[in-house]
């Protein structure tokens, strides 16, 4: 009865330690190594800009199009090319691009964080003018 018990006692612990181990970790506990499972593969598309994103790249003022950001980073200027009819969607994902939630991470070079930030600011402009008294409530 002693060995059926102390069975049954293992088998606890072994679940309890698989299920803690299949719990998400906190975002500021993950490695590079996590990371790579929570994001997308990568794809062919990824690498080339999308027809969308050209024709939202003629739409934005000359002083706002992120040219660099489409140049070095297609798959992000597709993302947004895809989000920019939600304001508050761009509003996240720039956010997600611009704060380190990740410490260490090495960033994007400092012109890319230049356009980046200005596409941020239009995009508040665009966000909190277009909002009406009665969307306050």
């Amino acid at each position: 009865m002693r060995k059926l018990f102390s069975f049954f006692q293992w088998f606890q612990r072994e679940g309890n330690r698989a299920r803690r181990a299949a719990e998400p970790k906190p975002s500021e506990d993950m490695t590079d190594s996590d990371w790579v499972r929570h994001r997308a593969p990568p794809r062919h598309r990824d690498a080339t800009l999308s027809d969308a994103a050209r024709r939202w790249m003629e739409r934005l003022p000359e002083q706002v199009a992120p040219s660099r950001v489409c140049s070095l980073y297609p798959r992000i200027a597709n993302r947004l090319a895809f989000l920019w009819s939600d304001p508050g969607l761009t509003e996240h994902f720039l956010d997600e691009l611009l704060l380190d939630r990740r410490d260490g991470r090495q960033g994007f070079p400092p012109d890319m964080t230049v356009e980046l930030l200005t596409l941020h600011r239009f995009n508040s402009r665009r966000l909190y003018i277009t909002q009406t008294p009665e969307d306050n409530r």
